[in-house]
């Protein structure tokens, strides 16, 4: 042994299992790691401190927000004019609407400026780890904005960022966390009537659900299994109470109030020109053809004559599982002002 040489640790005890899970922990990114049981710290292995008391109990419910916007009204939720941290993004491969063979699957699809793809904590997995909102910044692989935050230890992530979170806020994800926007619950800590959003669908798996702009899904009901949710879609279906989710409605509610000035704005966003089915020949759609190009020659259909409106995709042999009720058709949804 060399003079000097601190010695070497011991090949087995509770050391060498951590060194072990570290250096063999599976990786879903490049900031997130697998999933460790609630009560080990995530970073060391070793047990967790215990948590501060919750002091915000109550639903966060949609009225609660409204209020919420109302007293932020002079502090708007502004995006950050400056670059993406490189370390928290990779460029964005663009293949045009084309599979591995090279053939058009999807029109309309090509070009637009070069974009980097945020990597998102969808999971996340530093949980009892507070974390300061340091800015809001846009994101152009999704239609919400995303916040990014800093750990107590430094370590920097990008979150979805709910309509009414600030630079400076204080964000967790805890079981015993506050029900304020912007925290991480599982469905067994959050309380009957709040919003919530970046819904799991399997524990562990990361939030799937409820991820675009101005969107928002509501706690229903919740029983010994399962927490009954009604979606966006006025679907409602039941998860696990040990899926995750986050509180309060997504921001950017505003987007689909845009106005692009101009077709090149489109270009820039990646999307082509598209031609009406009308303006064709009857060999190029069914739309086409005619003298007069002022009505439709039947129901609005695709160019391969599959129905645009109404057309339903699922099964009727496919099991509704978890789903209690399908989402409304579109008419109703208009009619009763829910769209």
């Amino acid at each position: 042994a060399v003079a000097g040489a601190s010695p070497a640790p011991p090949p087995g005890g509770l050391g060498a299992a951590v060194l072990l899970a570290r250096r063999w922990a599976g990786v879903y990114s490049r900031i997130i790691k697998r999933n460790r049981v609630p009560f080990v710290d995530f970073e060391t292995g070793f047990p967790k401190e215990p948590s501060l008391p919750q002091s915000v109990a109550g639903a966060f419910t949609l009225a609660k927000q409204q209020k919420l916007e109302r007293l932020l009204e002079a502090t708007p939720q502004k995006t950050f004019r400056g670059r993406v941290i490189p370390a928290l993004s990779v460029r964005r491969v663009k293949h045009s609407g084309r599979n591995n063979l090279g053939r058009i699957c999807t029109r309309h699809r090509g070009g637009g400026t070069v974009q980097r793809v945020r990597f998102v904590d969808f999971k996340r997995g530093r949980k009892d780890i507070p974390a300061t909102v340091l800015r809001i910044e846009y994101s152009p692989d999704r239609t919400s904005h995303v916040a990014l935050i800093q750990y107590e230890d430094g370590v920097l992530s990008y979150i979805l960022a709910p309509l009414t979170l600030r630079p400076g806020d204080t964000v967790i994800a805890s079981e015993t966390a506050n029900i304020v926007p912007g925290n991480c619950l599982p469905l067994r800590s959050i309380p009957t009537g709040s919003i919530v959003h970046n819904i799991e669908l399997r524990p562990g798996a990361g939030g799937q659900f409820i991820r675009a702009a101005g969107t928002f899904a509501t706690v229903i009901t919740k029983d010994n299994e399962y927490a009954t949710i009604k979606l966006r879609s006025t679907e409602i279906r039941k998860f696990p109470l040990e899926c995750w989710a986050s509180i309060g409605q997504l921001s950017n509610l505003e987007r689909f109030m845009r106005f692009k000035g101009k077709a090149g704005v489109n270009r820039w966003l990646g999307r082509r020109p598209s031609v009406r089915g009308n303006a064709m020949n009857p060999s190029d759609h069914p739309h086409g053809g005619g003298t007069s190009a002022k009505h439709t020659k039947r129901p609005p259909v695709s160019p391969w004559g599959i129905e645009r409106t109404g057309y339903k995709t699922r099964s009727p042999l496919k099991p509704l599982g978890l789903i209690v009720r399908r989402n409304l058709p579109g008419k109703q949804q208009k009619k009763y002002g829910i769209a």
